[in-house]
């Protein structure tokens, strides 16, 4: 799977927003945890950029640019070391240990979703929200409906 071109049309075709505060802070029972959400708000998205929810971050998409890049994302997808997986709908985390970061797997999902190729699939969407919400998202329950199929 090419990597560096997947990398080259996440870059041209999506931008990534954080929807809450820059910096949260949380504690559990035995850890801290603060997270740094180095990007610019949602609000600040502008209007020419189609907006997808990913749970962690929107991933804003500039729609006409992916539809020029839309035949080189199929055939760089069209490499991915499991294609079964990837037809199954996986999670974020397992796509992200395939692309590199879990970053790109949320903004390949959002470009994905953009282009019809499938659908992004949140605990939100499924009706569920809060702590709730948090606590499947962290354990992969932010997934694609498939690919391919």
């Amino acid at each position: 799977m090419n990597l560096n071109k997947l990398e080259e049309i996440l870059n041209e075709t999506t931008q990534e927003f954080r929807i809450g505060p820059a910096v949260t802070h949380r504690r559990g029972k035995e850890v801290s945890v603060t997270e740094v959400y180095a990007m610019p708000h949602e609000s600040e998205a502008g209007s020419k950029l189609e907006m997808h929810d990913t749970h962690f971050i929107k991933v804003g998409v500039k729609k006409d640019r992916a539809e020029e890049l839309r035949e080189e994302l199929v055939k760089v997808l069209g490499e991915y070391p499991q294609p079964d997986r990837l037809a199954q709908g996986p999670s974020y985390i397992e796509v992200g240990g395939v692309v590199g970061s879990q970053d790109s797997a949320l903004r390949l999902f959002a470009l994905g979703e953009s282009l019809g190729l499938w659908n992004v699939i949140t605990p939100e969407k499924m009706g569920i929200t809060g702590t709730e919400a948090n606590d499947l998202a962290g354990r992969g329950f932010v997934m694609i409906s498939g690919f391919g199929k």
